[in-house]
């Protein structure tokens, strides 16, 4: 027994070692500011999309978040991660088999006897190495990286659905603006036809605004289509099927835009789900290396077995030890150890892809909303002299002080006007989505799914 613990003692003593490298998050040429020139820190709730104050946009976010079935779906992958993760784990935890069994032997005619055994075994590898250490922080680091994922899914469902609940408002109300434009051009007719029985006009004039008239149709009826289209693909966001979707709103007004200060670039690192995940993989790569490396060198493994045969009487216990080491492997050992390095040196360059896009993102996001604010100022004023260019001329046709192609131009250019204001808000409020997106959604990490 003793020759038999002494070797045990120190192998018992050698499980710490591991031979996993130590890990360092690769290095970033982060900005020194945004060019927003805005560097405060505005804490952001998770439920950002609050700050749109829009009761209506709040519960369809909560439906989302529960019903989409692509998020559904990442929970299940995440607990498919966490079940990898307790195998990973029972590596290191003896294996307990249990054995029984009977018999009945025949020796002479008549001389039946019966034969039992029962047995069970205890087996446990030293993890001298840290082989099965280095699995189980693979492990854990999928894991992880599984719910950053399941965090940066979320936050595009989130984004996706607070832009199509826009667009769909902006679409109704550009339909609403069509409308009233319809409307409009057949008063117009009306006014031309009569004028034209009079003889103060010609045909001519009937003619290119009963163009005017059906374009103005057209336009109206595309805007209707994609309302619908709006509508189905937002309630598939909701997990719910087409031509149900609960929406109320015709427009944009009451929707705020909010003002969102971006912080620092270098604590965007702490933000982004996706840049989160890709520093779980590079963990994930660090600890197969280590694995692939124990490979190279021998396994201990030790059994205990406890045997009762015939009676409780006959009774033994037995103690083994196994070792097996590599010695001819054809170069699998060293062709593993080479992909598992290349495959982090890969996923090293997709980190700094990953932090550079997200910096991207930012900037992107910072120039369309500073873009959008200023055609929104143009706007609105380009819409009030498109009115009142209208007003004027509809006033100055009917008393014949100009030509009808004025009158239609200004009619036209009204239309363009209103149209191009009712879609700018929806710029503003896409660029603070996108912002929002950017930066990671909220300052706080969400709670593991499942």
């Amino acid at each position: 027994m003793r020759t038999f613990l002494t070797p045990l003692l120190m192998a018992v003593l050698l499980s710490g070692c591991s031979l996993v490298p130590e890990f360092h998050l690769p290095g970033t040429n982060a900005p020194a500011a945004f060019s927003s020139g805005v560097s405060e820190e505005t804490r952001i709730a998770a439920d950002w999309w609050q700050s749109f104050d829009s009761e209506e946009l709040n519960a369809l976010m909560v439906q989302a978040l529960a019903q989409n079935n692509d998020l559904r779906a990442s929970v299940h992958r995440v607990e498919q991660s966490r079940a990898a993760l307790r195998v990973a784990g029972a590596s290191l935890l003896p294996n307990v088999d249990a054995t029984a069994g009977k018999s009945r032997v025949y020796n002479n005619p008549g001389d039946a006897r019966n034969s039992w055994r029962d047995g069970a075994g205890v087996a446990y590898e030293l993890d001298l190495f840290g082989a099965n250490r280095a699995g189980v922080e693979a492990a854990d680091a999928q894991l992880s990286g599984s719910q950053y994922d399941h965090d940066a899914l979320a936050l595009v469902v989130m984004g996706d659905v607070a832009k199509g609940y826009f667009n769909l408002l902006n679409l109704r109300q550009r339909t609403t603006i069509a409308e009233s434009n319809l409307k409009t051009a057949r008063d117009v007719l009306n006014i031309v036809d009569a004028r034209f029985r009079a003889g103060a006009s010609s045909e001519l004039e009937v003619a290119q605004q009963k163009t005017s008239l059906a374009s103005n149709e057209a336009t109206l009826a595309s805007l209707q289509q994609q309302v619908t289209v709006s509508e189905n693909a937002l309630a598939v966001l909701l997990g719910q099927p087409p031509q149900t979707l609960p929406v109320e709103g015709n427009n944009l007004k009451a929707v705020d835009v909010p003002v969102i200060a971006p912080g620092q670039p270098s604590t965007l690192l702490e933000r982004r789900p996706d840049i989160r995940s890709s520093e779980a993989g590079l963990i994930a790569a660090n600890a197969n290396i280590g694995a692939a490396r124990a490979a190279f060198f021998p396994s201990i493994s030790l059994g205990v077995d406890a045997v009762i045969a015939g009676d409780p009487i006959s009774r033994s216990l037995s103690l083994a030890g196994s070792l097996a080491a590599p010695i001819f492997e054809g170069g699998r050992l060293e062709g593993n150890l080479a992909s598992t390095k290349a495959r982090q040196a890969e996923l090293v360059e997709n980190y700094h892809k990953t932090v550079l896009t997200s910096f991207q993102e930012v900037e992107d996001a910072l120039a369309a909303a500073k873009a959008a604010q200023a055609r929104e100022r143009a706007l609105a004023e380009a819409q009030v002299q498109a009115q009142k260019s209208y007003d004027l001329s509809l006033q100055l046709y009917k008393a014949g002080s100009i030509d009808f192609q004025t009158l239609l131009n200004t009619q036209t250019a009204l239309l363009s006007a209103q149209d191009s204001y009712a879609s700018v808000k929806l710029d503003m409020l896409n660029a603070a989505v996108d912002l929002y997106k950017a930066l990671g959604g909220g300052w706080d990490s969400g709670a593991a799914p499942g």
